[in-house]
């Protein structure tokens, strides 16, 4: 095999290989009991600039997204979606705190929602 397709799939098993880090991870939501509620974590070797998500399910009714600095306290940052969706969501973010991601199945019983988020 030529050197210049080995390291061009050497590449691409280890794009695919990187999987939930501590500041980069991947849900599917189906359970519509309870919120959903998660973290991520700087690492101090790295510089940020943004948070990012993307939300893309589908739900029988509306479904809030809360974005916020503190484990215990909401911020002002909710986002709804109803039905068939695909969004996404990217705010400055410079590294100075974890990051924490609430999904609340607020008034829908049933959906599926896969997320994916990072710093």
């Amino acid at each position: 095999m030529n050197k210049k397709y080995l390291k061009l799939l050497t590449l691409l098993i280890l794009f695919n290989s990187c999987g939930n880090t501590q500041d980069r991870k991947k849900a599917t939501i189906e359970n519509f009991k309870e919120p959903f509620v998660d973290s991520l974590i700087p690492l101090p070797e790295k510089a940020y600039f943004v948070f990012y998500t993307k939300i893309k399910g589908y739900s029988n009714d509306t479904i809030r997204l809360n974005i916020s600095s503190h484990e215990s306290k909401e911020s002002n940052l909710n986002y709804y979606f109803i039905g068939d969706f695909e969004n996404e969501i990217r705010l400055d973010y410079y590294g100075e705190s974890n990051k924490y991601i609430t999904l609340y199945p607020y008034k829908a019983t049933e959906g599926k929602i896969k997320l994916t988020y990072q710093l």
